[in-house]
Protein backbone atom coordinates (compact mmCIF):
# COMPACT_ATOMS: atom_id res chain seq x y z
CA UNK A 1 0.00 0.00 0.00
CA UNK A 2 1.55 3.30 -1.11
CA UNK A 3 1.44 6.59 0.76
CA UNK A 4 -1.46 7.96 -1.30
CA UNK A 5 -3.66 4.99 -0.47
CA UNK A 6 -2.82 5.33 3.21
CA UNK A 7 -3.61 9.04 3.10
CA UNK A 8 -6.95 8.34 1.42
CA UNK A 9 -7.92 5.78 4.08
CA UNK A 10 -6.92 8.13 6.90
CA UNK A 11 -8.90 10.98 5.29
CA UNK A 12 -12.02 8.82 5.04
CA UNK A 13 -11.72 7.75 8.68
CA UNK A 14 -11.25 11.34 9.84
CA UNK A 15 -14.20 12.49 7.72
CA UNK A 16 -16.40 9.71 9.09
CA UNK A 17 -15.67 10.91 12.62
CA UNK A 18 -15.61 14.68 12.16
CA UNK A 19 -18.58 15.19 9.83
CA UNK A 20 -21.22 13.75 12.23
CA UNK A 21 -19.66 15.69 15.12
CA UNK A 22 -19.69 18.91 13.09
CA UNK A 23 -23.33 18.39 12.05
CA UNK A 24 -24.35 17.67 15.64
CA UNK A 25 -22.51 20.77 16.87
CA UNK A 26 -24.05 23.04 14.24
CA UNK A 27 -27.49 21.58 14.90
CA UNK A 28 -27.12 22.26 18.61
CA UNK A 29 -25.97 25.84 17.93
CA UNK A 30 -28.99 26.48 15.70
CA UNK A 31 -31.39 24.97 18.25
CA UNK A 32 -29.87 27.07 21.03
CA UNK A 33 -30.15 30.24 18.96
CA UNK A 34 -33.78 29.49 18.07
CA UNK A 35 -34.63 28.82 21.71
CA UNK A 36 -33.00 32.10 22.72
CA UNK A 37 -34.98 34.01 20.08
CA UNK A 38 -38.22 32.38 21.22
CA UNK A 39 -37.50 33.35 24.82
CA UNK A 40 -36.73 36.93 23.83
CA UNK A 41 -39.94 37.17 21.77
CA UNK A 42 -42.03 36.01 24.73
CA UNK A 43 -40.45 38.58 27.04
CA UNK A 44 -41.23 41.30 24.50
CA UNK A 45 -44.86 40.13 24.28
CA UNK A 46 -45.28 40.26 28.07
CA UNK A 47 -43.62 43.69 28.24
CA UNK A 48 -45.87 44.97 25.45
CA UNK A 49 -48.95 43.77 27.31
CA UNK A 50 -47.84 45.68 30.42
CA UNK A 51 -47.15 48.90 28.52
CA UNK A 52 -50.39 48.68 26.52
CA UNK A 53 -52.32 49.64 29.66
CA UNK A 54 -52.64 53.30 30.58
CA UNK A 55 -50.60 54.30 33.67
CA UNK A 56 -52.87 55.03 36.61
CA UNK A 57 -52.98 58.53 38.07
CA UNK A 58 -50.58 58.78 40.99
CA UNK A 59 -49.19 55.32 40.29
CA UNK A 60 -47.01 53.76 42.97
CA UNK A 61 -43.29 53.13 42.73
CA UNK A 62 -43.98 49.41 42.25
CA UNK A 63 -46.09 50.22 39.21
CA UNK A 64 -43.38 52.48 37.80
CA UNK A 65 -40.76 49.78 38.36
CA UNK A 66 -42.92 47.25 36.49
CA UNK A 67 -43.30 49.60 33.53
CA UNK A 68 -39.59 50.46 33.63
CA UNK A 69 -38.78 46.73 33.46
CA UNK A 70 -41.10 46.36 30.46
CA UNK A 71 -39.44 49.30 28.68
CA UNK A 72 -35.99 47.82 29.29
CA UNK A 73 -37.10 44.45 27.90
CA UNK A 74 -38.43 46.01 24.70
CA UNK A 75 -35.36 48.20 24.36
CA UNK A 76 -33.06 45.21 24.74
CA UNK A 77 -34.81 42.59 22.63
CA UNK A 78 -36.80 44.46 19.98
CA UNK A 79 -33.70 45.45 18.02
CA UNK A 80 -34.80 49.11 17.83
CA UNK A 81 -33.39 51.37 20.58
CA UNK A 82 -36.05 53.51 22.25
CA UNK A 83 -35.44 57.27 22.67
CA UNK A 84 -35.08 58.23 26.32
CA UNK A 85 -38.01 60.66 26.09
CA UNK A 86 -40.27 57.89 24.74
CA UNK A 87 -39.17 55.46 27.43
CA UNK A 88 -39.87 58.00 30.17
CA UNK A 89 -43.30 58.77 28.71
CA UNK A 90 -44.23 55.08 28.66
CA UNK A 91 -43.24 54.74 32.30
CA UNK A 92 -44.98 57.89 33.51
CA UNK A 93 -47.89 58.98 31.29
CA UNK A 94 -48.65 57.05 28.11
CA UNK A 95 -49.44 53.57 26.85
CA UNK A 96 -48.36 51.70 23.75
CA UNK A 97 -50.93 51.89 20.94
CA UNK A 98 -53.08 48.82 20.37
CA UNK A 99 -52.10 47.30 17.02
CA UNK A 100 -54.38 44.32 17.00
CA UNK A 101 -55.98 41.64 19.14
CA UNK A 102 -54.35 38.24 19.59
CA UNK A 103 -56.36 35.16 18.78
CA UNK A 104 -58.07 33.68 21.81
CA UNK A 105 -57.18 30.04 22.61
CA UNK A 106 -60.08 27.62 22.64
CA UNK A 107 -60.51 24.01 23.65
CA UNK A 108 -60.49 23.00 19.97
CA UNK A 109 -57.33 25.06 19.41
CA UNK A 110 -55.30 24.58 22.59
CA UNK A 111 -52.11 25.83 20.98
CA UNK A 112 -53.59 28.94 19.32
CA UNK A 113 -51.77 32.21 20.09
CA UNK A 114 -52.75 33.60 23.46
CA UNK A 115 -51.64 33.52 27.07
CA UNK A 116 -51.74 30.84 29.72
CA UNK A 117 -50.99 31.24 33.38
CA UNK A 118 -49.66 29.06 36.17
CA UNK A 119 -51.46 30.11 39.35
CA UNK A 120 -49.24 29.10 42.28
CA UNK A 121 -50.42 31.31 45.14
CA UNK A 122 -53.36 33.18 46.61
CA UNK A 123 -52.87 35.64 49.46
CA UNK A 124 -55.04 38.15 51.36
CA UNK A 125 -52.36 40.87 51.23
CA UNK A 126 -50.24 42.39 48.47
CA UNK A 127 -47.02 42.08 50.50
CA UNK A 128 -47.50 38.34 50.87
CA UNK A 129 -48.12 38.00 47.14
CA UNK A 130 -44.96 39.99 46.35
CA UNK A 131 -42.97 37.44 48.32
CA UNK A 132 -44.63 34.63 46.34
CA UNK A 133 -43.89 36.06 42.87
CA UNK A 134 -40.24 36.65 43.74
CA UNK A 135 -38.82 34.32 46.39
CA UNK A 136 -41.23 31.40 45.99
CA UNK A 137 -41.15 31.62 42.18
CA UNK A 138 -37.34 31.64 42.29
CA UNK A 139 -37.41 28.52 44.46
CA UNK A 140 -39.68 26.85 41.89
CA UNK A 141 -37.25 27.70 39.11
CA UNK A 142 -39.85 29.46 36.94
CA UNK A 143 -38.68 33.08 37.24
CA UNK A 144 -40.53 36.13 38.61
CA UNK A 145 -44.31 36.10 38.37
CA UNK A 146 -47.06 38.71 38.14
CA UNK A 147 -49.75 39.52 40.71
CA UNK A 148 -53.43 39.51 39.73
CA UNK A 149 -56.22 40.38 42.16
CA UNK A 150 -59.22 38.18 41.51
CA UNK A 151 -62.26 37.46 43.67
CA UNK A 152 -60.72 39.42 46.55
CA UNK A 153 -57.45 37.45 46.56
CA UNK A 154 -53.98 38.42 45.34
CA UNK A 155 -53.02 35.57 42.99
CA UNK A 156 -49.43 34.80 42.08
CA UNK A 157 -49.23 33.93 38.39
CA UNK A 158 -46.51 33.12 35.88
CA UNK A 159 -47.73 33.95 32.37
CA UNK A 160 -46.73 32.06 29.20
CA UNK A 161 -47.69 32.34 25.56
CA UNK A 162 -48.24 28.61 25.03
CA UNK A 163 -50.10 25.99 27.00
CA UNK A 164 -47.24 23.51 26.66
CA UNK A 165 -44.84 25.88 28.42
CA UNK A 166 -47.40 26.59 31.12
CA UNK A 167 -47.93 22.88 31.76
CA UNK A 168 -44.17 22.34 31.96
CA UNK A 169 -43.80 25.21 34.44
CA UNK A 170 -46.76 23.94 36.47
CA UNK A 171 -44.90 20.67 36.96
CA UNK A 172 -41.96 22.57 38.45
CA UNK A 173 -44.25 24.72 40.58
CA UNK A 174 -46.07 21.71 42.04
CA UNK A 175 -42.79 20.39 43.43
CA UNK A 176 -42.95 23.36 45.84
CA UNK A 177 -46.66 24.18 45.77
CA UNK A 178 -48.78 21.07 44.92
CA UNK A 179 -51.90 23.22 44.48
CA UNK A 180 -50.50 25.09 41.45
CA UNK A 181 -52.72 24.92 38.37
CA UNK A 182 -52.90 26.15 34.76
CA UNK A 183 -55.50 28.65 33.53
CA UNK A 184 -56.45 30.19 30.20
CA UNK A 185 -55.86 33.88 30.87
CA UNK A 186 -58.45 34.94 28.28
CA UNK A 187 -61.21 33.42 30.42
CA UNK A 188 -59.63 33.49 33.89
CA UNK A 189 -58.84 37.22 33.70
CA UNK A 190 -60.21 38.49 30.36
CA UNK A 191 -59.58 42.15 31.16
CA UNK A 192 -57.55 43.80 33.88
CA UNK A 193 -56.56 47.21 35.17
CA UNK A 194 -53.04 48.00 36.35
CA UNK A 195 -52.95 49.07 39.97
CA UNK A 196 -50.06 49.68 42.33
CA UNK A 197 -47.88 46.62 41.76
CA UNK A 198 -50.65 44.28 40.56
CA UNK A 199 -53.44 43.85 38.01
CA UNK A 200 -57.11 43.98 39.04
CA UNK A 201 -59.15 41.42 37.09
CA UNK A 202 -62.65 42.31 35.93
CA UNK A 203 -65.53 40.21 37.21
CA UNK A 204 -65.71 36.95 35.20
Amino acid sequence: MDAWQKLEIVSKVVAAILIPLTIAYLGNEVATANKQRDSETKFVEIATAILSKEPTAGQTQDSKNLRKWAVEVIDRFSGVPMPRETAEALIQTTALPQVGKAAVPTESQPDAPGTWGVVFGGDPTLDAAKFEVTKTAEKMGIGPGVIFRRSGSFRSVKVYVSRAEAEDAAGKARAVRPSAYVVNMSTWCPTSTEKGGYFECSAP
